[in-house]
């Protein structure tokens, strides 16, 4: 027996969804509205759009969940510091068409120091709306929570290159995927 009054409510539910669908507007994650606003990071002049209530990520916390002295310069995290966003400005400059081969070069040391991770094979390439030419790529991992999934990014600045990363558990990956894509797309380098 079907109960249409359930019916109706997930009928409204998807169509409260359908108007929230990009960063201006917010974007659901599960049952939960996430608000954007543009961060920038100070000292590496870099604007990018983030979730409103993603926070820096506490040194406690992050010495915990980044042991490795290469820890991301900024990180941002969840209030229940599941999903992470982390930054750093690699002090290089790169050639049109040099990001990708960077990108590779990442992609082999991971390999060589955790085999455990599962890399996927594929580099994406891309630009953001700003222009920047990026490469990225995504991998599963242990982290002291379980299983991660993670992504990549690099992108080509004018005088730098800035090396992003995304985690969150993997059961929440598909939920992240696109949000994440569509945030780093505004990456913007700011003028010094």
């Amino acid at each position: 027996m079907e109960y249409y009054d359930e019916k109706i409510l997930e009928m409204r539910r998807e169509k409260e969804r359908k108007k929230y669908t990009t960063l201006e507007t917010g974007i659901y994650v599960g049952d939960e509205l996430i608000t954007f606003q543009q961060m920038v990071l100070p000292d590496i002049h870099i604007s990018i759009y983030l979730p409103e209530r993603f926070v820096p990520m506490p040194e406690i916390v992050k010495n915990a969940k980044y042991p490795s002295r290469n820890a991301p310069d900024y990180l941002f995290t969840s209030l229940d510091s599941m999903v992470n966003f982390g930054f750093s400005r690699l002090p290089v400059a790169v050639e049109d068409g040099d990001i990708k081969a960077m990108a590779r070069q990442f992609r082999n040391a991971l390999c060589n120091v955790n085999p455990a991770i599962k890399i996927k094979n594929r580099l994406d390439d891309g630009v953001t709306s700003q222009g920047n030419e990026l490469c990225r790529f995504d991998f599963r991992g242990y982290a002291l929570d379980g299983q991660s999934y993670n992504r990549m990014y690099l992108i080509r600045l004018r005088r730098a290159v800035l090396h992003g990363i995304f985690n969150c558990p993997d059961r929440n990956a598909e939920d992240w995927k696109d949000i994440v894509e569509l945030c780093f797309m505004t990456v913007e380098e700011k003028e010094t």
